[in-house]
């Protein structure tokens, strides 16, 4: 029987906490949206959380790397998993002391935003290459999304009936345990890069800025990084507010109670575990370049097409589809950002690469409720959908589109694979 990179031991418990926090992050994902919408039956309120999660990576993802590359990264992400638990259960405690407003849910999800940036760029770019081999990373990511795409299938239709038996803000403690399993699992996993670690002196501005400017730098002076980032930067303009704009749809225009909404986005999310599994062949043969810019185009198109449905249940199938080719595409983003990057600024350059992406993040969902409110939903999934085919047709004559994986990376980093 053929493991590939499961049969790494770390690896495989990782991805495994990674799947089970998959189902509690879920019903966060839809409850924290209802919940909003409940309150206010605005997408313009919904897009808002969004826009504050996403906001902490503009503000301080390129410190965070900074301090990444520094930090001691298992006891970084013990820390983040902690944090991560108390604040997501401010939520339901917040309702029970009968405290609970909007302004307060923003601010939660902000600070939940603050924590993930340096709990995902450690994890994505630091853990995972860590554990693998450098000729095992299509695979991994495909392993790792594959696991966590199988448990998002379970988890919207989990969180429809937990928001159902328990109530909105209380379902969010489910979402708390969300992160039992990883914080489990980086207890007692062996140190990550320590060796690699920049020196413990102490940290100044100076140091800070020069740091930054060395990650910024990286990024700007790698053509297959620069124009990866231009590429994600124009597609993600659409392409991250989808979600939020389908449960607009859902909720608010066709009026589907939560069950309903969460056996959907399951059934959705079913397809893209296909994704995970075929992503690393269809790769096999051919520049990863072509791969990438192949389907991040085939994600646009069927958004684009999806624009054309009336009927709710053809809404949710096209985002499937959708969710199908942008999972292989993610899969194939995350090579790059893995292997090009040496271990020792890995942190402070993919901490540059998020900083700036974030930006057409947080912008995504709030512009695409403003094309709601201007025009309609219809107009706003063709906006995301020529967003991405744009982004595409930036980046095809560019270096990124010739990247090949038989080129040797930047630098070997040390791994943990054999332990």
């Amino acid at each position: 029987m053929r493991l590939g990179p499961l049969r790494h031991r770390w690896f495989a418990a990782f991805t495994g906490a990674i799947g089970l926090g998959g189902l509690g992050d879920e019903v966060a994902r839809l409850a924290l949206p209802l919940l909003i919408l409940d309150l206010t039956h605005s997408i313009g309120a919904a897009a808002t959380l969004r826009l504050v999660q996403a906001l902490p990576y503009v503000f301080f993802g390129g410190i965070a790397g900074v301090l990444i590359d520094r930090a001691e990264k298992r006891k970084l992400l013990i820390a983040c998993d902690v944090l991560s638990i108390a604040i997501t259960s401010a939520i339901p405690l917040s309702v029970m002391a009968g405290v609970f407003s909007l302004d307060l849910l923003y601010f939660i999800g902000f600070l939940l935003g603050t924590v993930e940036v340096a709990w995902g760029v450690t994890t994505d770019f630091s853990v995972v290459p860590a554990l693998v081999e450098p000729d095992e990373l299509t695979s991994a990511n495909a392993a790792y999304f594959g696991v966590d795409r199988a448990a998002r299938v379970m988890g919207p239709t989990i969180g429809g009936l937990a928001i159902a038996a328990l109530g909105t803000a209380n379902a969010m403690f489910i979402a708390a345990f969300a992160f039992v399993p990883t914080l489990v699992i980086f207890t007692l996993m062996p140190p990550i890069y320590e060796a690699d670690r920049t020196s413990r002196g102490a940290i100044t501005l100076r140091i800070v800025g020069t740091e930054l400017a060395e990650g910024f730098g990286f990024v700007w002076h790698s053509k297959v990084l620069r124009w990866l980032l231009v590429l994600m930067f124009i597609a993600n303009l659409g392409q991250q507010g989808i979600q939020t704009l389908l449960l607009y749809v859902l909720r608010e225009e066709n009026r589907l109670d939560e069950i309903t909404i969460g056996l959907a986005l399951s059934l959705a999310g079913a397809v893209t575990i296909l994704a995970s599994f075929i992503a690393p062949r269809v790769a096999e043969g051919r520049p990863m370049g072509h791969t990438l810019l192949g389907s991040a185009a085939l994600a646009g198109v069927v958004v684009t097409l999806t624009a054309l449905a009336r009927d709710w249940r053809f809404i949710v199938a096209g985002f499937a589809a959708r969710e199908t080719a942008w999972t292989s595409f993610i899969i194939y983003a995350f090579v790059p950002r893995q292997r090009e990057v040496p271990a020792r600024i890995r942190g402070r350059a993919n901490g540059a690469f998020r900083t700036i992406v974030l930006i057409a993040n947080s912008i995504s969902a709030p512009f695409l409720s403003a094309v709601v409110v201007a025009f309609s939903s219809s107009a706003a999934f063709a906006v995301a959908g020529l967003l991405a085919i744009l982004g595409v047709a930036v980046t095809y004559f560019t270096p990124l589109r010739r990247y090949n994986l038989n080129e040797p990376p930047a630098e070997e980093a040390p791994s943990l694979a054999a332990n």
